[in-house]
């Protein structure tokens, strides 16, 4: 009878007791804490020549770090505070007015001594274009010295803050290689593949996956549960390649100094750019050109080539937006050179730069997500087009 009762109770209890469900791993946890990462991204203590560079790592799509490589430049050596003061006072770079990053942060353009001044009390973080005298103290990496990847420059960015900046979990769409001359960069990377699956299937068209990158929403993204990663950290002195395509997410730490060198992906590595200089001398930025042609005429063929290689002008219009409509009526007539009201790969692909940054003035593609859109609109189209659609994700 006693164990009849024993009994009775235990189920007693039970039958009042909720059930729990174990939440995922790293629901509301820092992105990472899911799961470990497969390993650290490869380091080499020796910059590659360029055509090693882009054979081994440009053309598979491989990370590395580059071990020493930001020593090269006067910057590594130059840029403490003081000196900023004295020597680029009055660059001017846009300020974002909070180290968590995010699409509606709110940025203005600040001198870069009033920015000295607050930053290292503040949540300020400068994030623009190198200021043009302080190209002149940074080298490019050796390893873009020749082969075609100078005709292909996009940007030349600062990153500076007094630490603790945290990126967005995004993707770029062009290659990209960082240099740290103080401080020290966290990267969580996600392969390019994996990566084209989960913003395909998250994101809204643009580069970001709107991920809370300090409370992971598990249920919201349940692809995140399970994601691939790779981990890299860039010290003072490193720089890193990041082939375009990436998602990724970056965590600062330390006064914190860099610049990015962007360039539009090359598909095929020019030997005769190498014999025709000597592409051991260290090459300062301010002495190269940017060509934000290039960029845009990558996202176009990009767009282009996803729908089959041809599109009509309303969807060329519809799919090509950055804020807002960048292929007007008018440079919609200035690209299709036989004006029979379609763009094609080969239109785009046989005009000369300088026309594309004519038609497309200070026009910057480079948040724009150029994969997935082809998909996206079969699912919502409404029978006036459909297509079928190249190297989709499902």
């Amino acid at each position: 009878m006693l164990y009849v009762a024993t009994a009775a109770v235990v189920l007693s209890v039970s039958s009042i007791v909720p059930c729990f469900t174990k939440s995922p791993p790293g629901h509301l946890q820092p992105l990472g804490h899911h799961q470990p990462p497969l390993g650290q991204i490869e380091s080499l203590d020796t910059i590659p020549s360029p055509e090693d560079f882009y054979h081994n790592y440009v053309l598979p799509a491989r990370p590395v770090v580059l071990s020493g490589a930001a020593r090269l430049s006067p910057a590594y050596y130059r840029w403490t505070d003081r000196y900023l003061r004295d020597r680029h006072a009055d660059g001017v770079a846009e300020v974002d007015y909070s180290k968590k990053e995010s699409a509606e942060s709110e940025r203005n353009p600040m001198r870069m001594d009033a920015f000295l001044q607050q930053y290292n009390q503040s949540e300020m973080y400068m994030l623009d274009r190198l200021p043009k005298t302080m190209m002149e103290e940074v080298y490019l990496p050796p390893c873009l010295s020749c082969g075609g990847f100078t005709r292909n420059l996009h940007d030349f960015r600062l990153w500076m803050s007094s630490g603790g900046t945290k990126s967005t979990f995004h993707m770029d769409n062009m290659e990209n290689i960082l240099c740290m001359y103080s401080g020290r960069k966290d990267w969580f990377l996600v392969d390019r593949e994996v990566g084209r699956y989960t913003l395909h299937h998250h994101a809204d068209g643009t580069e970001d996956l709107a991920v809370d990158v300090e409370r992971v929403d598990m249920y919201r993204y349940p692809s995140m549960r399970t994601i691939p990663w790779w981990s890299a950290r860039i010290e003072k002195g490193d720089c890193l390649y990041l082939p375009h395509g990436w998602l990724h997410y970056v965590q600062s730490y330390g006064r914190n100094l860099a610049v990015n060198v962007w360039w539009t992906p090359i598909y095929s590595f020019d030997y005769s750019d190498c014999t025709a200089r000597d592409h051991q001398t260290p090459i300062q930025l301010s002495a190269l050109e940017l060509r934000p042609g290039e960029q845009i005429r990558y996202v176009i063929i990009t767009y282009l080539e996803e729908y089959g290689g041809k599109l009509p002008k309303d969807m060329v219009q519809a799919q090509v937006i950055y804020d807002e409509v960048v292929i007007t009526d008018r440079v919609f007539r200035g690209l299709d050179t036989n004006h029979d009201g379609w763009l094609t790969v080969e239109e785009v692909n046989d005009l000369q730069v300088e026309t594309i940054e004519r038609l497309l003035p200070n026009k910057y593609l480079e948040a724009v997500m150029t994969f997935g859109r082809c998909e996206a609109y079969n699912n919502t189209a409404t029978g006036v087009h459909t297509f079928t659609c190249a190297n989709t994700c499902t």
